[in-house]
């Protein structure tokens, strides 16, 4: 059985991840249930970050211990927890206290975005979004 490319891209990524901890590049944790977004993410980010994806917010807090991010992406409406309730666990703790977290979302609320800052995020983008938002936003936060 083949894998597809963005499998291979994400066991190569995990595979450099786990070889060295003090890896060059700057880590970044994508949480969303979309597989189309997954990989449209992964492959904008991947050229000059690492990108490790999950599905669900469930796995955020292994992820987290495990990889220690620089940066999470989250999106809000995910199955079991949703992302603001996410962000506030990932504040919650000391690790996760200076961790930049950036919503990628479909809700456009203006109390979403309010929530989303409320919960400590410090950034927020909406569904769909421009390629060049989303590279600012990153630069931006990995720059705090």
């Amino acid at each position: 059985m083949s894998t597809s490319p963005i499998e291979s891209t994400v066991v190569s990524n995990l595979k450099e991840v786990e070889k060295s901890t003090s890896c060059e590049r700057r880590r970044i944790l994508v949480v969303d249930d979309d597989p189309v977004v997954r990989r449209i993410l992964l492959e904008l980010l991947n050229k000059n970050y690492m990108v490790i994806l999950a599905s669900t917010g469930v796995q955020l807090p292994d992820l987290i211990h495990k990889h220690s991010p620089d940066l999470v992406i989250l999106d809000v409406m995910l199955p079991w927890v949703n992302g603001f309730e996410l962000c506030r666990m990932i504040k919650s703790h000391p690790e996760g206290e200076k961790l930049p977290v950036l919503f990628l979302t479909g809700c456009k609320e203006k109390e979403d975005l309010l929530t989303g800052k409320e919960v400590g995020a410090l950034g927020y983008l909406t569904k769909p979004f421009y390629a060049k938002n989303l590279y600012r936003e990153v630069e931006r936060l990995l720059a705090a």
